[in-house]
């Protein structure tokens, strides 16, 4: 079947209305049920990150980078289900990336998709370059039915743009957008080995002359095969293990792919007469790079790797039911004082998680969803190559602190918009591992946290990056043992804001 072109992938991806709703996030006191949506720049897209939140950028804003942990994540909830709620990771809350809002929506099914589309938005006004060519053997026969995939880079940035397809005279024909960005083509077909073109400007990949092609030349292939074992006296056989040969350890693009069988067996064909770097990866073992391995040397390369450490797991809600989409975090418990940074990832759809790769030692592990955590953390003890299995059940509904911010000297200074107030704590690792965020209002100073766990909190007011110093009133808070309790703050927090303008 015809692969679509450059050029109709990119209309594809523009005109395309992602049907995957949002991941349901946790709900802040950033911003209420109901809260209004600040207004869709032009051509908006998003995608979910792994955390849940979604990200999302327009063609006509600068970009937007993600907010830190300390900052106010924007939350919408849905007016008719205020527990069904979507958190950003940057202040751009459009209305397309909520489920409940009528279609079209702008959520890409993947962070591809999204880069795709992203290239596509932002160089539709650059004109197109046709790159015309013809793909033959060794032989001067033309290679019918080979792939051509093309990558484009900018920057470090390098994404898999589109495919296509020989035709039965060898030829191709592809429209890249004119700019300051490099294009890498792989020309590939079974029996015949792999040709990179690699990052060269849409202008250098035409023909010289416009009623001319160019011609590729594809060699007879060379392979490597071998066998992949676990690193034990045993040597047992790594089954389905994903081995990617390059002909550069920094390279992104594979000369070639394979997997391993149940016996730990590949072989990796269409490759050139030359030495590649051979990448191994599989969830649960270290990933691997071998170096100078001859592809068709004749014999074949043993490569044995290292069991990775595994927390995997199920995250379940008060009834026990399995809880999908719910924010997991691992914190490795490090020596007093030395802040570690945590590990977020998500639970599926089934409520199942699994992530790999983490130092041995004793971490505490958590699980939320909305205002319902995990209390107390599980805590475990992950030994070198080990694997540990937990469930996490949401019982535990966190508390509330509502107060007040007033400034200085009231008439000579304001609360500026965006104010925001942070409770971080001080009896670590007992919290989830995320300073509390909540918005600040500019006009009354009132400000609310949710979701908050039992111990002792520090009270920050933050404008921008700046710290606010607090003249007067409470500097901590402490919430009780309790679930759902609300604390009020007795007195208002009088901080030094920037003088009014």
């Amino acid at each position: 079947m015809r692969r679509p072109t450059l050029k109709g992938l990119a209309l594809a991806l523009l005109l395309c209305a992602a049907t995957q709703a949002c991941k349901r996030s946790p709900r802040t006191p950033s911003s209420p049920p109901g809260a209004s949506v600040a207004p869709a720049p032009r051509d908006v897209l998003c995608v979910e990150q792994d955390e849940g939140c979604v990200y999302c950028s327009g063609r006509d804003t600068a970009a937007a980078p993600f907010l830190d942990a300390d900052q106010s994540r924007p939350v919408v909830c849905d007016p008719k289900d205020e527990e069904d709620c979507v958190e950003f990771c940057t202040l751009l809350a459009p209305e397309c990336a909520l489920p409940w809002a009528p279609e079209p929506h702008c959520v890409m099914h993947s962070d591809l998709e999204y880069q795709r589309a992203v290239f596509n938005r932002d160089t539709v006004d650059q004109p197109e370059v046709q790159v015309a060519g013809r793909l033959v053997d060794d032989g001067g026969r033309r290679v019918e039915g080979a792939r051509v995939d093309v990558w484009v880079s900018r920057g470090v940035q390098q994404t898999a743009l589109a495919q296509e397809v020989s035709g039965k005279d060898g030829t191709f024909r592809l429209r890249l957008r004119a700019g300051p960005w490099r294009y890498s083509l792989r020309f590939s077909r079974a029996g015949l080995a792999s040709e990179i073109i690699d990052r060269l400007p849409a202008e250098k990949l035409a023909p010289a002359s416009g009623s001319q092609l160019r011609v590729f030349r594809l060699g007879s292939e060379a392979v490597i095969k071998g066998r992949i074992v676990e690193s034990s006296p045993g040597a047992v056989p790594v089954a389905d293990a994903e081995v990617s040969a390059l002909r550069a350890a920094e390279e992104a693009i594979e000369s070639g792919t394979a997997r391993t069988g149940d016996d730990g067996t590949f072989v990796l064909g269409g490759l050139e007469a030359r030495r590649y770097f051979l990448r191994i990866t599989k969830f649960g073992w270290r990933p691997y790079v071998a170096r100078g391995i001859q592809a068709g040397a004749g014999g074949r390369a043993t490569i044995k790797l290292t069991r990775a450490t595994v927390i995997r797991g199920l995250v379940h809600d008060k009834d026990a039911d399995p809880e999908p989409n719910a924010t997991v975090a691992a914190v490795l418990s490090g020596l007093p004082g030395v802040p570690t940074t945590p590990i977020f990832w998500s639970s599926d759809s089934t409520g199942a998680f699994a992530q790999d790769r983490f130092a041995p030692g004793t971490y505490y592990l958590w699980a939320r969803k909305g205002d319902m955590l995990a209390y107390p953390p599980e805590k475990i003890e992950l030994p070198e190559g080990g694997e540990v299995e937990v469930d996490l059940s949401l019982q535990h509904k966190g508390s509330r602190v509502k107060g007040q911010v007033v400034p200085y000297r009231a008439g000579a200074a304001r609360i500026l918009p965006g104010t925001r107030a942070l409770l971080v704590s001080r009896s670590s690792p007992l919290t989830f591992p995320r300073p509390a965020v909540a918005n600040v209002d500019e006009g009354s100073g009132r400000f609310e946290f949710s979701g908050l766990l039992p111990g002792r909190y520090e009270i920050s007011l933050r404008e921008g990056a700046r710290s606010l110093a607090i003249v007067a009133g409470p500097r901590e808070v402490e919430i009780p043992i309790d679930a759902d309790v609300t604390v009020t703050l007795k007195e208002a927090i009088t901080v030094r804001p920037q003088l009014a303008e």
